[in-house]
């Protein structure tokens, strides 16, 4: 796939540096790239930063990447089966960050919110091959926060 030089150009510095280095550029493009809709890109993004990752960070990506797929496959290029596959492995990550113990208070208050938005999501499934798209139209997208480290425990982000 062919990026435009302003994903080429993210994609170039979000490889660069270890994990931490990079971890709230990339969040802060990919966030961009979501409010925007281009949830491929998105994806993209998270996926290079995701690589470099460990622990609740990981899944908080994986989980990310997974739902921007699926909202792709809805949005973007109609995949019924696509997106429910997609949507219920990222259901499957948040899921597991809810118990590793390195989110914060609204950390935990935003993964309810996509866990909840992702079950209202799959509920509109109705098999493989069906899908109420008008009313997955209607669901208002989950938040993605500024800020990912607020996201998180001081365990994981200890104070500088």
């Amino acid at each position: 796939m062919e990026f435009d030089p302003e994903i080429l150009s993210i994609l170039e510095k979000v490889k660069q540096g270890d994990a931490d280095a990079t971890l709230d550029y990339a969040w802060g493009e990919g966030r961009k790239l979501y409010l925007k809709g281009r949830y491929f890109e998105l994806h993209e993004v998270f996926e290079f930063q995701w690589k470099k990752e460990t622990d609740g960070r990981r899944l908080l990506l994986h989980g990310w990447i997974q739902l921007a797929i699926s909202l792709n496959k809805v949005f973007v290029k109609p995949n019924i089966r696509g997106s429910k596959m997609q949507a219920e492995k990222s259901r499957e990550k948040f899921l597991k960050l809810s118990e590793t113990g390195e989110l914060s208070s609204l950390g935990k208050t935003q993964n309810a919110l996509i866990i909840s938005y992702l079950e209202k999501l799959l509920s509109n499934f109705q098999s493989e091959e069906s899908w109420d798209l008008e009313r997955i139209k209607e669901l208002s997208l989950p938040e993605m926060k500024e800020n990912i480290k607020e996201l998180f425990s001081s365990s994981v982000f200890p104070a500088s």
